[in-house]
Formats: C-alpha cells, sequence, structure tokens
C-alpha cells in the first residue's frame, strides 16, 4: 500500500513543480514586473517628498524671512531657486537609479538561464 502512494507523491511533486517552472517566466513578466514597477514608481515620488520639491517649488515667490523689499525678494527667488533645481537632480537622479532597477529586473531572468544553460553544457 505504501508503494504506491510514494508514487503518486512523486508524480504529483514532480508534475506541481514542472508546472511552476513554466509559470514562473509568465508571472516574471506579468504581476511581477507590475509589483516591481509600482514599487519603483512609488520610490520616485517619496523621493520627490524626501527632497521636499513640492515645497520649494509652492515657497519659490515668498519671500524668506518676512523680507518684503525688492532686493530680499529677489534673494530669496534666487536661493530657492538654485536649491530648487539641486534638489530636482537629486530626484532625477535617483529615476535614473529607478530605471536602471527597472531594466536590471526585465534582463535579469534571461540572463540568468543564459548562464545556467552556458554551466550546465560547459558540464557535459
Amino acid at each position: 500500500m505504501s508503494k504506491p502512494s510514494n508514487i503518486l507523491i512523486l508524480k504529483t511533486a514532480s508534475l506541481d513543480g514542472l508546472g511552476e517552472l513554466i509559470r514562473f517566466p509568465l508571472w516574471w513578466y506579468s504581476a511581477g514586473l507590475l509589483q516591481t514597477s509600482k514599487k519603483l514608481l512609488h520610490s520616485v515620488s517619496g523621493s520627490v517628498r524626501y527632497f521636499g520639491v513640492d515645497v520649494w517649488s509652492k515657497n519659490l515667490f515668498v519671500p524668506m524671512y518676512g523680507e518684503t523689499s525688492i532686493t530680499g525678494r529677489v534673494i530669496s527667488f534666487l536661493v530657492r531657486f538654485f536649491v530648487l533645481i539641486a534638489r530636482s537632480l537629486g530626484v532625477m537622479l535617483w529615476m535614473a537609479i529607478a530605471c536602471v532597477l527597472g531594466l536590471l529586473y526585465v534582463l535579469a531572468l534571461p540572463v540568468a538561464v543564459i548562464g545556467f544553460v552556458t554551466h550546465l553544457l560547459g558540464l557535459l
């Protein structure tokens, strides 16, 4: 009685494993890619909040320290403008890094498969 059940368990486990192996690339490029893209977009929007670009752009024309003279307004605008540019460069740098990470995600599976196959052929 134990022999047929062991064979049944082995057959079921191998078929299930083969099915998962076939479904994995489909998940990688559908649901996995969607999840990764959402996380990267959330990370970029978080970097906008982290660098405070929205706050600095809202207050671009507000004089600093309540200085309402013409020179105070010009100096306040220039300082905030250059700080806003520097912070925007930080956001753009993080956007570039997020794009590279997304590209690495897309290329990781084929590179892993190619490496596995070439290593396997090298062993044979």
